[in-house]
């Protein structure tokens, strides 16, 4: 609806905010009486709850816990998408005694076929949740439909920051051009997999985007890579717009971990370190404030106090996985690999769904001369995240190392 350009005044009036008619007559604004309001449409008994037009595009949803409102993504009711992929739809909604293969074999025999809908790219986010083999062609593929919303091309495009290749780095640097700038500002994690200097050229246009959130994410992306004079004044104004984002949240230890960040960034250890020291200050339960404030010890040289601040984390968060594989790489340094291996395997344990732990802990564990768990580890992985770049090519690595074809 908001991608044919339909607003939120058409619909409401907008100094009350009530609707501009009664019942089904906000839709049959736009839409025909004549075809839609009729039983051969909704297959409901006319004047019942279910022949209402909102009953099956906006069903009612409870946000936040509290908040009952109509669902305003206007979608076009598809129980089959719910037998593949187990995405919610809204005949079970209603009828939730029956199943969803019990909706789609009704709403196929209704229309003689299985509705396709507007939106398009469940699917492919669903085999990016997967780790699918084919997820990476698909969602760049999505990335480049300017047909779909914007926000599920900004999904897509953050999906692909979580494992680049050649040919996602340069889907994600074209669509730092995108009309829509909530998909400029999510092509721009993904960025960070080139080297410092290498991201400046493509992503310094930025600096200057009319929108503040876009600006923001630049200078998130460029906080390492050095300033060339011809951009100082750009880069000046969208960091101050940075800065001043982070401090107005100053509340939330979130906040305290971004200007850490930048400040690591921007070499400057000591305010970075007061920020991490800041953010636990705030909420001493926030697992990243542990996490950067070892990693900054670590670069730092001081090991010893980092392990110290890894353990303070463990003892208010035993089940964080990124506290137990940042214990891990510290022993690694230490040369204590059974204590690494321990709090690798941990990791990998308590975030199943995560195949990056599993790759360490392989890695890991083929540096111990464990060469069979190595491969059992991501044989395992890999089964869960078949298209995961980093477990593939390390498994293809195992292969040619040892006696260990892949399966």
């Amino acid at each position: 609806m908001f991608h044919a350009g339909v607003t939120c005044s058409d619909c409401h009036e907008p100094h009350s905010a009530r609707l501009r008619a009664e019942g089904d007559g906000v839709c049959l604004q736009c839409h025909s009486q004549a075809h839609f309001a009729v039983r051969e449409h909704h297959f409901h008994a006319l004047e019942s709850s279910g022949a209402r037009c909102v009953a099956c595009h906006m069903p009612s949803r409870t946000y936040m816990g509290v908040d009952v409102r109509h669902d305003h993504g206007f979608r076009v009711p598809r129980p089959a998408q719910s037998v593949a992929l187990g995405t919610p739809n809204t005949c079970n909604g209603c009828h939730a005694d029956r199943t969803p293969a019990w909706a789609a074999a009704r709403v196929r025999e209704w229309y003689g076929h299985d509705p396709v809908g507007f939106q398009r790219y469940a699917e492919t986010l669903h085999a990016a949740r997967a780790r699918a083999e084919d997820a990476e062609p698909r969602l760049i593929a999505l990335l480049g439909d300017a047909a779909q919303p914007a926000i599920a091309r900004a999904t897509a495009a953050s999906e692909l920051a979580l494992s680049v290749s050649p040919a996602s780095l340069d889907a994600l640097a074209r669509a730092r051009d995108d009309a829509s700038p909530l998909v400029r500002g999510a092509a721009l994690p993904g960025l960070a997999a080139l080297p410092p200097d290498a991201r400046w050229p493509i992503a310094a246009p930025l600096l200057r985007d009319p929108v503040r959130a876009v600006r923001i994410a630049a200078v998130e992306l460029l906080a390492a890579s050095a300033v060339p004079p011809r951009d100082q004044r750009a880069w000046d104004a969208a960091s101050a717009d940075y800065l001043s984002a982070e401090r107005q949240n100053a509340d939330q230890p979130e906040a305290h971990v971004n200007l850490g960040n930048f400040h690591a960034a921007r070499g400057d250890p000591a305010a970075a370190e007061r920020d991490y020291r800041t953010a636990l200050a705030v909420d001493p339960d926030w697992v990243p404030s542990y996490v950067n404030l070892a990693d900054l010890l670590r670069a730092l040289g001081r090991d010893a106090e980092g392990e110290a601040v890894l353990r303070e984390g463990l003892s208010r968060a035993p089940k964080a996985a990124a506290l137990h594989e940042s214990l891990g790489l510290l022993k690694v340094r230490a040369h204590d690999l059974p204590g690494a291996l321990d709090s690798l395997q941990r990791a990998s344990e308590l975030a199943r769904e995560e195949p990056r732990y599993a790759y360490v802990y392989s890695v890991a564990l083929h540096s111990a001369g464990r060469i069979s768990d190595a491969v059992r580890v991501a044989d395992a992985a890999l089964a869960g995240a078949p298209g995961d770049r980093e477990l593939r090519d390390w498994r293809a690595q195992l292969s040619a190392m040892s006696s260990h074809p892949a399966q």
